[in-house]
């Protein structure tokens, strides 16, 4: 953090540490007393929900069309599968598993942004968190920069790097490959006023278990077998 003081540096440390508490209170799909988890509680009602909770939504809508479905909140279903699946000792039968994808690409909800509601569409799992941490710590680092006398700020949250003000950072990016996280790196990136992540089943895979065989899945792709 570029500061003129210790003093400064700790009230945008204290500024973003305050976002992020309150909107993880309102996002979290772990907490059960947040707004979210509430709301998934409900279907078929417009529900008064924040601004923050309606902007998501909306957000996450746009990113699944722009994505082709790549990001989708609802892919939450097919993670349950597979996990149900593997408890069993068997792998998704194909059926199984287009069935998921048919009620993935359904309309899980629908909005009102002038009236502040959102109405559940039906009882499809949903999960926020693909989007939500990058929505929060860009909002976690506005209002640290919004705090006082602040120059510039790099905030990590899980890897999702936000680079902001007069501050410039380097970042290594992993080889997938790579047995080991201290390997030489791919790349590096020299970045600023930017925001960078990165994403693959080398680090959030789901390691499952079936009849002794080692199964590495990924939302969104196809699973693997391992040694």
């Amino acid at each position: 953090m570029l500061a003129p003081s210790q003093k400064d540096a700790s009230v945008a440390e204290a500024a973003a540490l305050t976002e992020i508490a309150r909107l993880e209170k309102i996002l979290s799909g772990y907490d059960t007393a947040s707004e979210f988890r509430h709301w998934l509680g409900t279907s078929g009602q417009a529900i008064q929900v924040s601004p923050e909770l309606v902007e998501v939504l909306n957000l996450f809508e746009q990113w699944r069309l722009r994505s082709g479905g790549a990001l989708d909140a609802s892919a939450e279903l097919v993670t349950k599968l597979w996990k149900q699946a593997a408890l069993r000792q068997r792998i998704p039968s194909q059926e199984e598993l287009a069935a998921a994808v048919a009620e993935v690409k359904q309309p899980q909800w629908a909005l009102d942004s002038m009236a502040h509601t959102a109405t559940r569409l039906g009882q499809t799992p949903l999960m926020l968190n693909s989007f939500a941490k990058s929505y929060i710590i860009k909002r976690a680092t506005d209002a640290a920069m919004a705090s006082g006398n602040v120059h510039g700020m790099v905030v990590n949250i899980g890897g999702d790097l936000v680079v902001s003000g007069d501050w410039k950072e380097t970042v290594q990016i992993s080889d997938p490959e790579a047995d080991a996280e201290n390997d030489t790196p791919m790349d590096r990136l020299l970045i600023q006023n930017r925001a960078v992540a990165t994403s693959g089943n080398y680090r959030r895979g789901e390691l499952l278990m079936v009849n002794g065989i080692r199964i590495l899945w990924t939302p969104g792709q196809e699973c693997r077998r391992t040694e």
